[in-house]
């Protein structure tokens, strides 16, 4: 598979790098998983620090960045691969399409480790971890012990802004992600399964030479704020949750909520509540402008989706006492979005450093703690802004939450909404000098234009049997 971009664009990364960290640099790309045995192996992905920097996306590789030098160690073929896998590039071949100095046998990255003790970056795949950790005598954990400060950080200033090539694959990918969005919308009808239609989401996206960015999550349960079970009948009176995204070839991906009834036509109640999280939505788009902190964005969508609870008397103090006391949390549990690119939730695997200030803690308050970014925003960065309502019962049954928020919360009156499930409306937002750019605007969201579309067209009949 050839990088995604001009060979120049990753030299230009790698330099930068180079020159943030004055160090030899070593990144680790993901290997292999298997499924019970060797030959059995699960769908790759390559770590995206690794993609980024090198636009190799092969399975078991390491590069090494040293005095402006960019090796790369790569398997080669094996006996009897060409029978089972067909002709495969030699490794120099493989160093002129990824514009490599020089490609290596792993074989000999231990030896070139250990004379030039290089920075590095802990990745998802431990046993990668633990073998230089173990010839470094380091400590490397993914998601715990990151690697060396300076290299993290540099990794992070880098990837955290969005480059006119990353912003135009994330478009494609918005692009890709509205047209499996739109079908599924059309083949939502009474007595259909959820299963069957998250089998066409995926199937559009292949068409069109994409998977998904993560599990798709296509429930009726859209309390269960990550349900990935997708097996229930579509029933009367249900609302439909669906959070998807595509994933380019390149690897960038988009990540989109949408939520609308199955049967076609919002209820009352469904409506009210749908346009009081739009309205959030809205007011917290129109918010990010370069440097606005992007907690003030997600207070702006507590305050909106505080103000319908106090409307619904589901609320009983003022909706300002209320998000300062965090009571609106309880229908309101998460944050307004986070960082997006090359993986859904970007950067994430670094913890809270690319997302929150120095020394500036995650806020303990019920449900801001969930807020997956804390920062002043800047130029050409891509979040998303994902305001939602739910009514989830282990929620509003929690004896400490009861009494933590008793004569702010009616929990009589919620105990009313009792089945209602969940919404959740999300889009991908390009931070711009001029304001915000919606990515995915062209995925529809108002009522009038879910309500034309569900329904409209039967669905596939190759999918149901």
């Amino acid at each position: 598979m050839k990088p995604a971009f001009d060979l120049s664009l990753y030299a230009k990364r790698r330099d930068r790098l180079m020159e943030l960290v004055q160090s030899p640099i070593l990144l680790m790309g993901n290997g292999n998983r298997v499924s019970n045995l060797p030959s059995s192996i699960l769908p790759f992905r390559q770590d995206s620090s690794f993609l980024y920097f090198t636009g190799c996306p092969l399975s078991e590789a390491w590069a090494l960045l040293e005095n402006g030098r960019f090796t790369l160690f790569l398997e080669g073929p094996h006996e009897g691969d060409v029978l089972w896998h067909g002709p495969e590039p030699s490794l120099e071949e493989l160093g002129e399409r990824y514009g490599a100095d020089a490609v290596l046998p792993p074989s000999d990255l231990d030896n070139m480790v250990e004379k030039c003790s290089p920075k590095v970056l802990a990745i998802g795949d431990e046993g990668r971890n633990r073998r230089i950790a173990d010839l470094m005598g380091k400590q490397l954990v993914f998601g715990v012990e990151h690697g060396d400060a300076g290299l993290v950080n540099a990794v992070i200033k880098l990837r955290r802004r969005k480059g006119p090539e990353e912003l135009a694959e994330m478009r494609l990918a918005a692009r890709h992600t509205q047209a499996a969005f739109v079908t599924v919308m059309k083949a939502t009808h009474l007595g259909g399964h959820e299963r069957n239609l998250n089998a066409l989401f995926n199937a559009v996206l292949a068409t069109r030479q994409c998977t998904t960015g993560f599990d798709t999550i296509l429930t009726q349960r859209g309390e269960i704020l990550h349900n990935m079970d997708h097996c229930h009948t579509l029933a009367s009176g249900r609302l439909l949750l669906v959070d998807g995204g595509g994933e380019c070839p390149s690897g960038y991906t988009a990540d989109v909520s949408r939520t609308w009834p199955v049967n076609g036509v919002f209820s009352q109640r469904q409506q009210a509540a749908y346009e009081a999280v739009l309205a959030a939505q809205l007011a917290a788009i129109e918010m990010c402008h370069v440097g606005v902190e992007y907690r003030q964005v997600h207070d702006k969508a507590s305050a909106t989706i505080a103000q319908f609870l106090h409307d619904e008397g589901l609320l009983t103090i003022s909706p300002e006492a209320a998000v300062e006391a965090g009571a609106h949390a309880l229908f309101f549990p998460h944050g307004v979005g986070h960082f997006l690119g090359l993986d859904v939730h970007d950067l994430e695997n670094f913890g809270d450093l690319p997302a929150y200030p120095p020394q500036c803690p995650r806020p303990a308050q019920f449900g801001t703690c969930y807020l997956r970014l804390n920062l002043p925003l800047e130029a050409n960065w891509v979040v998303t802004i994902e305001p939602g309502f739910y009514v989830v019962p282990a929620i509003l049954s929690d004896p400490v939450l009861h009494e933590r928020f008793k004569g702010m919360v009616d929990f009589d009156k919620a105990a009313e909404w009792a089945g209602f499930g969940g919404i959740r409306i999300e889009d991908d937002i390009h931070i711009t000098d001029d304001g915000p750019q919606v990515l995915t605007q062209g995925i529809p969201k108002q009522i009038p234009d879910l309500e034309s579309l569900i329904g409209t067209e039967p669905f596939p009949d190759l999918l149901c049997h």
